[in-house]
């Protein structure tokens, strides 16, 4: 009866370490997706600065043809203040929203390799 009891206790052992280490491989899976999602943005952020700065180099070039360059920079100012304003205010809707959207998904996504079927609801 002894052996029962110790064969059940190392079985029970092996089984939670099991699901432990299953445990940390999904964690390490989910954390290198959130990971990846926040290069990706950083990148995305990075080359759309770049792209809004030299835009904004030319545009100013081309409004000095026809006023001073002291202007066309401060009108452009006051444009990009503006749409930042604009981009503040509309921040959850534009940004915050889809952000988590995109993330729960990942995150919540159902796996199949469990061998249980998915439900198609």
């Amino acid at each position: 009866m002894s052996e029962d009891y110790k064969k059940l206790i190392d079985d029970s052992k092996a089984y939670l370490k099991t699901r432990y280490d299953l445990l940390r491989l999904e964690l390490l899976d989910k954390l290198s997706l959130i990971l990846g999602l926040l290069v990706l943005i950083i990148v995305a952020l990075f080359i759309l600065l770049s792209a809004v700065a030299y835009f904004s180099v030319a545009l100013v070039g081309w409004m000095s043809t026809c006023m001073p360059v002291s202007v066309a920079c401060c009108i452009l100012g006051g444009v990009l203040l503006l749409l930042l304003l604009v981009l503040y205010l509309m921040r959850r809707k534009l940004f915050i929203d889809p952000f988590i959207r995109i993330l729960g998904r990942r995150l919540f996504a159902p796996d199949d390799k469990d061998g249980e079927p998915e439900e198609n609801n």
